[in-house]
Formats: C-alpha cells, sequence, structure tokens
C-alpha cells in the first residue's frame, strides 16, 4: 500500500507569509519529475485495456507534461495515446461527448500537443457551437464526480474549444458565444472547488475584463484550507486533486507563484506527495466502465489518483521559472 510521507505540524491558522519555508526550484522540478515516472508508466496499459483516451490517465497526464517541459522540467518520454480517437470522421452524435465538458480534456490534451486546427476540431467547435444552452452556458450532461460534472466546468471548457479552435466562418459566431458564456460565468456563483476553478479558466480563457478575473480568483483563494489545500467539497479533507486545480486555476489567473496562498498550496503538495512521487485521491463517482488496474498505486483510487497527481504536477510545474531561451520561443 502506498502512504502518503506526511511531515506533521500544526497550523492553527494560515501561517503568514514570513513563516513559510522558502520553495527551492531544485525541490518543485524533483517533485514533478518524480510524478511523471508512474504517469507514463501506466499510460500504455490503460490504452491496451481500456483501448480509449481517458481524461483521467491519457489527457491531463499529458497537459502536465507539456507544461513541465516548458518550464525545462525532465518529464519522462511521451503518454502513450489511443490512435483511435484521431480519425476526423468521428460520429459525434455517438461518441458520448456531451456537451462541451466532454470534448474539453481533450483539446486542452491537443492544445498542449500544439496540434493545429483541422476538420476533426471543426467537428468538436460544430457540436460545441450547437450544444449552448440558452442562457449562455453549457448544461452539465454528466455524473461522474468530480471529473466531468458541474455547469461552470461545462461551460469554462466551452469559452476554451470556441476560443482556441473556432476558424473560419464559425468565429464570429463563437466570438458572440463565448461573450455570452463569460456573462453567465460572472453571474453564476460556484457550489464546489471545481465550479470555482472552473469559473476562474472560463473568464481567463474568455479574455474578461480583469476585474472580473480578479474576484473570481479571490472567491477561488477564500476557498483554501488551514492545512493549506483545498477540498472538492466543503464536506471533503483537501486532496490534490482540488488543490492542483485551484492553483492552475490562479496561475492563469495572474496569481504568482510568490503570493502567500499559492506557497501554502505548494507547501501542501510537497508535504502531501508519497514517496512513489504520486498523490492518492480517494474516489466518490460510480463506475462508468469495469474497472482495471492501469499500473497506477491505490487500487480503485488509481485513477482518479493519477489525475489529481497530474493537477499537483501542473501546479507545480507553474511556479517554476521556465528557461529563458524557452520562453523567448513560447512568446514568439
Amino acid at each position: 500500500m502506498h502512504k502518503p510521507t506526511l511531515i506533521l505540524f500544526c497550523l492553527g491558522a494560515l501561517a503568514p507569509a514570513a513563516e513559510l519555508p522558502k520553495l527551492d526550484e531544485s525541490r518543485l522540478k524533483s517533485a514533478v519529475t518524480r510524478a511523471m515516472t508512474p504517469l507514463e508508466k501506466q499510460s500504455p496499459v490503460f490504452v491496451k485495456t481500456g483501448g480509449c483516451n481517458s481524461c483521467h490517465n491519457q489527457d491531463l497526464p499529458t497537459v502536465a507534461q507539456a507544461i513541465a517541459r516548458e518550464r525545462g522540467i525532465p518529464a519522462g518520454g511521451p503518454i502513450e495515446l489511443f490512435p483511435g480517437n484521431e480519425d476526423p470522421e468521428l460520429n459525434l452524435e455517438h461518441s458520448g461527448a456531451g456537451g462541451a465538458g466532454g470534448w474539453g480534456y481533450t483539446l486542452l490534451r491537443e492544445a498542449a500537443r500544439k496540434r493545429p486546427l483541422d476538420s476533426w476540431t471543426d467537428s468538436i467547435v460544430e457540436h460545441v457551437l450547437a450544444a449552448q444552452d440558452d442562457n449562455g452556458g453549457w448544461k452539465s450532461t454528466s455524473t461522474r464526480q468530480p471529473l466531468t460534472t458541474g455547469a461552470h466546468y461545462e461551460t469554462g471548457f466551452g469559452v476554451f474549444i470556441l476560443e482556441r479552435y473556432a476558424r473560419g466562418g464559425n468565429r464570429q459566431r463563437a466570438a458572440v458565444q463565448v461573450s455570452r458564456a463569460v456573462a453567465w460565468l460572472k453571474e453564476n456563483a460556484p457550489a464546489s472547488n471545481q465550479d470555482s476553478a472552473f469559473q476562474t479558466l472560463g473568464l481567463v480563457w474568455g479574455k474578461a475584463e480583469r476585474a472580473a478575473i480578479h474576484r473570481a480568483a479571490a472567491a477561488l483563494q477564500a476557498r483554501q484550507r488551514e492545512d493549506g489545500g483545498w477540498s472538492q467539497l466543503p464536506s471533503l479533507a483537501s486532496d490534490a486533486y482540488a488543490t492542483g486545480q485551484a492553483l492552475y486555476a490562479l496561475a492563469l489567473s495572474g496569481t504568482p507563484a510568490s503570493d502567500p496562498v499559492y506557497r501554502r498550496g505548494l507547501n501542501y503538495l510537497l508535504r502531501t506527495q508519497a514517496g512513489d512521487g504520486t498523490w492518492l485521491v480517494k474516489a466518490r463517482s460510480k463506475p462508468v466502465q469495469p474497472y482495471f488496474d492501469a499500473g497506477f498505486p491505490y487500487g480503485h483510487d488509481q485513477w482518479i489518483s493519477a489525475a489529481g497527481t497530474s493537477w499537483a504536477v501542473m501546479a507545480i510545474s507553474m511556479a517554476v521559472k521556465p528557461p529563458e531561451k524557452l520562453a523567448a520561443a513560447r512568446d514568439r
């Protein structure tokens, strides 16, 4: 059994910035490299046994790896993907993709891989355009907690897909729908940590005004627990899934890694990382496919733990300054 190695201490209240230990980049990089090893190892097993790409074992690990590499962090070999999902003639009506969120992790992965716009992404854009609700959001079409649930998750990814992949004749229509989605995100209060994270992400992706992004980020910061982490729901303990997701959203909103809130979150992740580089996240959704062992730790909790480990890697990597030559290439 894999158990996180904990350094126990009493916070009492959130520690002021002066009391936080200094976070050196070598420690952050080491944490990322150790986490990517088990994520890479499980990917071909999941593809061979599951016969598909999953958001938890393929998409999020691929994004995590790409962010790490952008910051010059050794992140292992490529995450293996199932080739059948690349078919440009993919039948969207029978894909199980639902609204916008069903394609969100997939296209976040493809954006990380620098995939160009093509007929396949055009088909997904058409699907997402047609699925927007009259109120400007996208309805939640899944009960798989926490990965694919919530109207904020759906709407945030709807904004991302249309902003990143709409082209040609769809561009003007997409701009109108993104504007309506941004208004929906500003008007609808989040109920869960994922709601709050995707409210912030959607406003960033939709290029909302800074004041709106700041309000959403401040509300997300306010969800931080005394232990420095975030929890998926108020009734649950902090975990790497919620903490990594929150920190990644805060990083994209402009919150620097030097901010006390971000530093507390990083400290939470570093002290709860297991010796093998992973983080345990407890599953709480009903299975949508038969369980099998993909080689990641934690038994029946392994798939959501792979997702949580990926979010943690993304959050930690965002705190590492990219090498100058990589930053210059990215900004060109």
